[in-house]
């Protein structure tokens, strides 16, 4: 305090440093984003199928083939020609008789051969068809990888958890043990077994967390939310308890699976164009008015009508027929092939469902509940000194192995499962009837 200042403004003046310390210090805790709310795996989906950036661009497809729909059923527009000029009148002896200027106009509307405007528009409505089976194909893709991820992300976050209980659990054990003044070789040999087992379990924690986060940053991507966002899921990862039969699989394949639908589409798309390719040399012709109009001394006026049509006289459209032909061919080749290929990635999936399906129905129920327990009272026997630190440490590697295998078996069988949705076009069952 200077020599000559008032004590009671010297501690109004420090008071209020203070308050705007405590008020400085609250602000930015005041400025925090609120948490985001916890969301259900069908919340996700449907911000997904709303705000997914791929999605537009599927759309926007659909969107253009529509537009060449509307394109093919428009008329050519008319053709108007002029001719302006002069003129000259002579007789046999060629002697001028007259001259003046001449002038003539046409408009010709020109007609496609019957048929061809026809094909033209029923090739336009298969693309569209194709835009909307790919469209719906890509929806159902992105449905089943949003709910994949979901459930990785819930899976990676248990883990993670997990670790990170065994990992404070084993590091206050060996900093309490560490802290007493009187112990022998065993005991402090036991101590540096448990803080050993730190580095596997840090590990352990990081490949969890990345896995936490890398499928958070990607279900970000896919919802169309900023990377930064935090995510909360307020359900559990359950195995799916939906039994399956062969036949009704294959059967709802063949009539609803989009790809195969799509190649089915193709197929009939280039049907029609090898049609409309061997119409081609069909000749168009063009309608239309003219007059003419000659000054050369006398007047003469011509008004009357005008017709033009191609001669398919050297070309025969012969190489474009044999290309479309051929994509026929490959078209067809392609709708067998991915029949073949859609019952063969059913059969394939379905034993590998059946079989994981065997594996968690081999996992006693509330095992895990059990097993953590277990590793919870492994800790207080340790203490206790009535197990050694080997069983103890196989109690928790237990309980973590146990906790993160049967979580690989879970999103083993819904990741099955919804290949096999995906596969059946969406006709396998509703999500909901999926987990009974």
């Amino acid at each position: 305090m200077r020599i000559g200042q008032n004590p009671n403004m010297y501690r109004k003046q420090l008071f209020s440093c203070c308050l705007a310390l405590v008020l400085g210090g609250t602000l930015p805790a005041q400025d925090k984003p609120p948490a985001s709310p916890p969301n259900s795996v069908e919340e996700l989906i449907a911000q997904a199928l709303a705000n997914n950036a791929e999605l537009r661009g599927f759309e926007s497809e659909l969107a253009a083939a529509k537009g060449q729909r509307t394109q093919a059923g428009f008329f050519k527009n008319p053709e108007l020609s002029a001719e302006v000029g002069g003129r000259e009148v002579r007789d046999s002896e060629n002697i001028l008789q007259g001259n003046g200027t001449t002038f003539s106009i046409t408009v010709m509307q020109t007609f496609e051969f019957p048929g061809k405007g026809t094909l033209r528009k029923a090739i336009a409505n298969k693309n569209i068809e194709i835009a909307e089976l790919g469209l719906e194909q890509f929806r159902l893709a992105l449905a089943g990888q949003v709910r994949v991820l979901a459930y990785e992300h819930l899976a990676a976050v248990s883990e993670a958890e997990a670790a990170e209980a065994v990992y404070r659990q084993s590091s206050e054990l060996a900093s309490q043990l560490n802290s007493q003044s009187n112990f022998g070789i065993r005991l402090q040999i036991e101590i540096r077994l448990v803080q050993a087992s730190l580095v596997d379990l840090g590990a352990a924690i990081k490949e969890a967390s990345l896995r936490r986060e890398e499928t958070r940053t990607q279900l970000n991507a896919l919802l169309g939310r900023p990377q930064n966002l935090p995510l909360r899921i307020n359900e559990s990862l359950i195995p799916p308890g939906k039994k399956l039969n062969e036949s009704a699989l294959v059967f709802a394949a063949q009539q609803h699976n989009p790809l195969l639908k799509i190649r089915q589409r193709e197929l009939e798309r280039s049907s029609r164009e090898l049609t409309s390719v061997r119409l081609d040399i069909a000749p168009d012709f063009s309608i239309g008015p003219f007059f003419s109009r000659d000054v050369a001394g006398d007047t003469e006026q011509n008004i009357g009508g005008a017709i033009s049509a191609t001669i398919p006289l050297w070309d025969w459209n012969i190489g474009n027929i044999q290309s479309a032909k051929a994509r026929l061919e490959a078209a067809a080749a392609l709708r067998v092939k991915a029949e073949r290929d859609i019952e063969a990635q059913i059969l394939s999936r379905l034993k590998s469902y059946d079989l994981t399906r065997r594996q968690l129905g081999m996992i006693p129920s509330g095992l895990l509940k059990n097993i953590h327990e277990a590793s919870t009272l492994a800790d207080t026997q340790f203490r206790n000194g009535s197990i050694s630190a080997q069983l103890y440490l196989e109690m928790q590697s237990a309980y973590l192995n146990a906790l993160r295998t049967s979580q690989a078996a879970l999103l083993d069988a819904w990741r099955t499962l919804l290949d096999l949705n995906l596969l059946t076009g969406g006709h396998l069952d509703t999500p909901k009837q999926l987990k009974q």
